[in-house]
């Protein structure tokens, strides 16, 4: 028992010395690579080594001896040892470095001492890169749109052998088609890599395909890159951001397409629609069409067109809409000559231009009355001559106006139907004939008619007391018959007659004169008289009995047969489009300055045939008429005469054509004729 405790004694003590002297890596050399031709340390440091210690490096070929310590054999000239240890310095710093690093250098490596019981072994590798960038094998030529892609990436040379790989820009392809390493007859190895794109698509267009060889060591060696920006052709396409313009005339259009394709396309522009050819001067730029100023001559619809070649061409619509202020056409006619009372449908039409449309009306002159368009007339008559107004009119821009005068001509046209005048013995009476008519009447003869339809001609010197007076304006021509101190001989039918070169007109006036109750007066007066006469008798004989004598005289009333009363009938003022149903208007003619009798396309030695007079009957027959036209009509009464079988009389109405001579402006009106006096209408009896 003692002896085994000594001797466990004696394996303590001498596993503590041991233990005391054993050395250990402070800095354990690692595996390097290192560029071929390049420089490379391999670093290795101790703790726990003595002052004679010695490290020792071996390395290949098969960890042959290269150093102790800081020297280094003869063998490595490349070779040396960095740091210090046997100089006397502690530190157990012993790194490897290698200068001008050939392939030989490249193996198992180790950094030693006899105190260390497990010393590490290192490989150090030798890096060779690719003699050159890895090649693009393939046809290269821009293809178009829904072809395929074939290329192939070869990588030649390198140690260690590179990975080839193929990127879209920075995303890696996935989809590729092989990989393999092959020898070449220099004993070169070939790496190559095969990109298949089934299909292309435009925005494969400039893509950058890279062939990328990575030897996998980016800190000593980066990878090698092959690329190439590559071309895809496709056909044109047109976007129009604004297919709709809507310009005011005189402002400025900007029409642009936006147009892609590659190659890149030739823009054209062409005016398809048919209100016009584009007109010169415009600013076509490529991809925008200015239009500057617009003129209404712009509208329309316009093509942009992209060609590049590829099939199919695209195109685009854009539609200008110019706004412009109503107008009417210069065919406008300014006057028109139309026949008096045609019966044959009259109108006239106004045409007019304007974006939005305008509304096209008409409307008298001077007047708020509207009327469609175009501007009818049923039957024409006087009152229809006068200035007509084309209104055109839109919701954005002032309107557009233009004077149309419409001039009628023909035969005379007396206003108003047969009257009856009721008048008193020893009155005056005046009758006003009134007529309207163009060219103005040649004459106006005056007639009048017997109970038995028996007519004379009332001429100067033909009735006593006869005045016939006349005044023409540039409406209308007035006639006036003044008979003074009328008696019951005086009673008949009186007719005016105009004439001029396209016919006649009549008009009628019954006059019936009554005279005061003179018998019944003149009785009633003589019995007061007498009864008066004697009753002073009988006072003037009592007084003279009872010798009274009276100084005082009766004052007689004279009794005075009145006047009868004049009829004071003045015509009535109306306007144009409020007439009452018993009187007539005035029409508004336009200035007549230089007619031309010919303006109507007929002469007039054609038309001026004299019409047949309207004779009492025909008057008769006639009905009222109402002509749905934009002014007022005259409505002529049927006429009644005398027939034997029954008088019809109708007494007057209508206060325009019976006046009493003293309350007319008769100063503006020229003698045609005065009465002398020394003749007489025979008694109604005598005929």
């Amino acid at each position: 028992m003692a002896d085994y405790g000594g001797n466990m004694l004696l394996l303590t003590f001498l596993s503590l010395v041991l233990k005391v002297h054993a050395a250990w890596y402070s800095v354990e050399p690692q595996p390097t690579s290192v560029l071929l031709g390049g420089r490379v340390t391999i670093f290795c440091a101790f703790d726990g080594i003595g002052k004679n210690d010695a490290v020792h490096w071996f390395g290949p070929p098969n960890l042959h001896f290269i150093s102790e310590g800081t020297s280094v054999s003869e063998k490595y000239p490349r070779v040396f040892v960095s740091g210090q240890g046997n100089s006397g310095d502690h530190t157990g710093v012993y790194n490897l470095n290698i200068r001008d690093v050939r392939m030989e250098d490249e193996g198992v490596y180790r950094c030693s001492t006899f105190l260390l019981k497990e010393p590490r072994d290192v490989k150090l590798t030798v890096i060779v890169p690719p003699p050159r960038p890895p090649s693009i094998i393939g046809d290269r030529s821009p293809r178009e749109e829904g072809g395929s892609l074939h290329l192939t990436c070869r990588s030649e040379g390198g140690r260690p052998l590179p990975s080839v790989a193929w990127y879209n820009g920075t995303r890696r392809y996935s989809h590729l088609t092989s990989t393999g390493v092959v020898a070449n007859d220099n004993l070169l190895n070939v790496v190559e890599q095969t990109l298949d794109v089934p299909y292309l698509a435009r925005w494969d267009n400039g893509a950058n395909f890279s062939c990328v060889a990575d030897q996998g060591l980016p800190d000593l060696l980066p990878p090698q890159t092959t690329s190439i920006l590559f071309k895809v052709l496709y056909a044109p396409t047109v976007f129009v951001p604004r297919d709709y313009f809507k310009v005011r005339e005189g402002a400025s259009a900007n029409l642009t397409c936006v147009v892609s394709g590659n190659p890149i396309p030739e823009v054209t522009w062409r005016k398809t629609s048919t209100s016009g050819a584009q007109r010169r001067g415009k600013d076509i730029r490529g991809q925008s069409n200015v239009i500057q100023p617009v003129s209404r001559l712009d509208a329309g619809t316009y093509q942009c067109k992209a060609d590049n070649g590829i099939q199919p061409v695209d195109t685009a619509i854009i539609k200008l809409d110019v706004l412009y202020p109503p107008s009417i056409r210069p065919t406008f006619d300014e006057k028109v000559n139309v026949l008096y009372d045609n019966e044959e449908e009259f109108f006239l039409e106004c045409k007019a231009d304007g974006n939005p449309t305008p509304r096209v009306r008409w409307r008298r002159k001077n007047t708020d009355l509207y009327f469609n368009n175009p501007l009818r007339f049923s039957r024409l008559d006087y009152q229809t001559e006068g200035t007509y107004e084309c209104v055109a009119d839109s919701s954005i821009f002032p309107e557009d106006v233009k004077d149309a005068v419409i001039d009628v001509i023909g035969k005379p046209d007396i206003r108003g139907d047969p009257e009856t005048a009721h008048a008193t013995q020893g009155s005056s009476v005046t009758l006003l004939c009134e007529v309207t008519s163009d060219p103005s009447p040649g004459s106006i003869i005056w007639y009048w008619r017997s109970v038995d339809g028996q007519e004379i001609e009332l001429t100067k010197g033909s009735i006593a007391g006869l005045t016939v007076r006349q005044k023409t304006t540039d409406s209308y021509t007035e006639s006036l018959l003044i008979l003074d101190h009328v008696s019951s001989g005086s009673s008949g039918d009186y007719i005016c007659k105009a004439i001029n070169m396209f016919g006649s007109d009549t008009r009628e006036y019954r006059v019936i004169v009554s005279g005061p109750p003179v018998i019944m007066i003149a009785i009633v007066t003589g019995v007061l008289v007498v009864s008066i006469l004697l009753t002073l008798v009988a006072v003037i004989f009592i007084i003279r009995r009872r010798d009274v004598i009276c100084g005082n005289r009766g004052h007689v009333k004279e009794f005075k047969e009145s006047q009868p009363t004049h009829l004071n009938i003045e015509p009535c003022d109306v306007e144009l489009d409020n007439v009452h149903a018993e009187c007539t208007t005035k029409p508004i003619p336009p200035p007549r300055p230089d007619k031309d009798p010919y303006a109507i396309g007929i002469s007039y030695p054609r038309l001026a045939v004299r019409a047949p007079e309207y004779s009492t009957a025909d008057r008769r027959k006639q009905a009222d008429c109402k002509h749905p036209s934009p002014h007022r009509h005259r409505h002529k009464r049927p006429h009644h005469r005398n027939d034997h079988v029954g008088r019809v009389e109708r007494d007057y109405q209508a206060q325009r054509w019976q006046i009493v001579s003293k309350t007319k402006d008769l100063q503006s009106y020229g003698d045609v004729f005065v009465g002398d006096g020394n003749m007489d209408i025979p008694d109604r009896r005598d005929f």
